[in-house]
């Protein structure tokens, strides 16, 4: 199997869990029949979000520097698990000589091969704000619907929290309080009518409560993961000659 390279940290939790979501999805019977994996979490990666804001340093620089840390370890191909990061996804590609994964291109044919065409999406406001599905959903006949500005304010301010992972004291217990204010965000009116709800952000599947969601939702609109979708794509990758 080809080696996957792995930019995590991004933030550093949201990496973790991607991992942890690649070894559950993968089909195996013992450790022989998992992926081979490079993964680096590298904090001196500029803020994304800030330098989105216009205060802070570009992060492509840094971005480029641990990929090329990974390819030097023996990754076969790049994926990251961050949506917001993929707005330098041209940049990113355009200087490294291994395939990188697109994060956004692997959603959005996924959505596209179901019955869903009306998506909400829980991400960033710079996911938002720069588009990033818009084009690819376009492609596909999809609609994007974003949450009301106040309800946008609130999502950023649990996956800063996520981010930081210093809200309270007992994991469980702070993981499961944002959970159910994202879930309480999710329900409210900016959502009706969509037939999909896109966990955009990595932070999101992180704490997002999605036992809950489907037992209270039923059958519609139908749950997609970022973190699961791009591990699936992983596992392809790994396993394409």
């Amino acid at each position: 199997m080809k080696t996957a390279g792995i930019l995590a940290g991004l933030g550093p939790l949201a990496g973790a869990h991607f991992y942890r979501r690649l070894i559950e999805l993968t089909p195996g019977s013992d450790d022989a029949e998992h992926i081979p994996v490079v993964l680096i979490a590298e904090p001196s990666i500029p803020s994304r979000l800030r330098h989105l804001e216009g205060a802070g340093e570009s992060p492509v620089p840094k971005l480029l520097e641990a990929i090329r840390k990974l390819v030097a370890a023996g990754a076969d191909f790049i994926a990251i698990p961050s949506s917001t990061t993929h707005i330098f996804y041209p940049d990113i590609t355009a200087a490294i000589d291994v395939p990188a994964i697109s994060l956004i291109k692997e959603v959005t044919d996924c959505i596209a091969q179901t019955r869903c065409k009306t998506i909400g999406v829980l991400g960033t406001t710079p996911t938002r704000t720069y588009g990033v599905y818009e084009e690819a959903f376009a492609r596909s006949g999809l609609q994007a619907v974003y949450p009301d500005a106040e309800s946008q304010s609130e999502i950023m301010d649990i996956i800063i929290r996520v981010k930081g992972g210093t809200v309270g004291s007992s994991p469980e217990r702070r993981w499961a309080s944002l959970g159910e204010q994202l879930y309480e965000v999710a329900c409210r009116p900016w959502s009706e009518g969509i037939d999909g709800l896109l966990l955009a952000c990595t932070e999101i599947p992180v704490i997002f409560p999605t036992d809950t969601w489907l037992s209270n939702k039923g059958a519609a609109p139908k749950l997609f993961s970022s973190t699961d979708l791009l591990a699936a794509s992983v596992i392809k990758a790994a396993k394409t000659p």
